[in-house]
């Protein structure tokens, strides 16, 4: 009898938020063509069996979702650096409870975890997630970090041992993999074995300080994406990659260089421009908080965070910021590539200013749209290219057949207003149609420790 009344409660709750058919018509409103980067008049997109199709299917009874002119239609975003990271008193764990609904409420319908700190506990949360008992975006698996961010690392693990480590993760289905606190001989093995499984690496990367790696040094290897930090020679070794960069001067000639080497490998760069402007505490609209964020944290975590004193990290990252501004828009008029991710964990005992991971996206966007990056192509990064970054381009990234049946509706053209990608109303993922309000809600004061 308990176990009747518990499951007739787990389904009340699934079915506040979720409903699903296996076959669906969304007609009305405009959809955005990755491939013109423009909207059009929606014609009918069509849901089978949690893909997209193309209405030739043999199929009886379709069930239709009628929008309006006011309802845009983006595919679902893809956040390339989701950390789901939470950790206080020297304590760090996954959240597997609110994060999720905040992900995918905001219309990120999957996540690149870039480097997990619970990973078996990330695989059974998407265990959860694709059998339709927990709500949540697809969780495209980093598995462990690969360097001393990992809980488990041993800075004299051999080759082969390395090498051990990829490939038990790669049979456990990762996406890919994120080196940070990596030796170069640990880099270049990671980068060769994970190019076997046929999988992407990218990595947080130093200046050469204290024989950490530098970007430079990483492409070379023939790393595929790199976080944060261009690299190059405006980064000397002799300093940490933190204290050179807010002395770059964007506009010195020598960044050409390598610049002009992601270029030429083909190399993505993720800047996560937004969270070193959130981290600075600078003053611009890009950092408001649009939805009331302080209500998904636990009572515990909130009275923490009011209480957080400005760091010298918070001071450094406000002269950062406007670094890592001219240098992004320096990169993207040369050509390079760019994906987009948010980079915010809750770190309680480091505070990162405000902005909580599933909302940033809607900043990061608006970031780059603020340094003169045309909002076509930023929601193109945010779709197309982060797929065509990880390499699942032929699964996501854009709303054709085929494709996993994951899009999101908002309301008013993101074109016009970069901002409108925050007024996420409905998210579909996989053929699942969500109600945004409803996951936020039964997100509210679960983000975080309760004491």
């Amino acid at each position: 009898m308990k176990k009747n009344c518990a499951l007739v409660a787990l389904l009340v709750v699934l079915g506040s938020f979720q409903a699903f058919s296996q076959n669906q018509i969304i007609t009305g409103g405009w959809v955005f063509d990755t491939s013109s980067k423009s909207f059009k008049k929606n014609q009918g997109i069509y849901l089978v069996n949690g893909h997209f199709g193309d209405g030739n299917e043999k199929v009886l009874n379709w069930e239709v979702k009628s929008l309006t002119d006011e309802d845009y239609i983006l595919p679902g975003l893809i956040d390339l650096h989701a950390h789901y990271r939470v950790s206080y008193d020297g304590k760090a764990y996954d959240d597997t409870v609110a994060m999720p609904k905040i992900f995918l409420a905001n219309g990120i319908t999957s996540t690149f975890p870039a480097g997990e700190i619970e990973p078996e506990k990330m695989w059974d949360l998407q265990k959860g997630i694709d059998a339709g008992r927990k709500p949540g975006p697809r969780i495209l698996h980093s598995g462990p970090y690969f360097g001393t961010a990992a809980p488990d690392w041993n800075p004299n693990f051999t080759e082969q041992d390395i090498r051990k480590r990829v490939d038990v993760w790669a049979a456990k289905g990762a996406y890919g993999f994120k080196a940070k606190g990596i030796s170069s001989d640990h880099l270049q093995a990671l980068i060769d074995q994970a190019h076997k499984h046929n999988l992407t690496v990218t990595g947080h990367l130093n200046s050469g300080f204290r024989n950490s790696v530098n970007p430079q040094e990483a492409i070379e290897m023939g790393i595929d994406r790199v976080e944060h930090f261009l690299g190059g020679r405006l980064m000397p070794d002799s300093i940490d990659a933190y204290q050179s960069l807010k002395q770059i001067d964007p506009e010195d000639p020598r960044l050409s260089e390598i610049i002009e080497l992601y270029i030429e490998k083909g190399v993505y760069f993720d800047a996560t421009l937004a969270t070193y402007g959130a981290i600075g505490m600078v003053d611009s609209p890009v950092f408001f908080d649009f939805a009331y964020e302080e209500l998904y944290f636990t009572d515990f975590t909130d009275s923490i965070i009011k209480q957080a004193g400005e760091s010298a990290f918070n001071e450094l990252c406000a002269l950062i910021y406007p670094v890592k501004q001219g240098v992004l828009k320096r990169y993207y008029d040369a050509g390079g590539l760019i994906t987009i991710g948010t980079d915010r964990p809750l770190l309680l005992e480091n505070y990162l200013g405000g902005g909580i991971g599933g909302f940033f996206i809607h900043r990061e966007m608006a970031a780059m749209v603020e340094i003169g990056i045309p909002a076509a192509d930023v929601l193109y990064f945010a779709t197309q290219q982060n797929a065509e970054a990880l390499g699942i381009a032929d699964k996501t990234g854009s709303i054709k057949k085929g494709n996993w049946g994951d899009l999101i509706i908002i309301k008013g053209n993101p074109l016009e207003d970069i901002t409108r990608t925050r007024t996420v109303h409905t998210v579909v993922k996989g053929g699942r149609i969500y109600d945004s309000r409803s996951l936020l809600d039964a997100a509210k004061g679960k983000l975080g420790p309760e004491r």
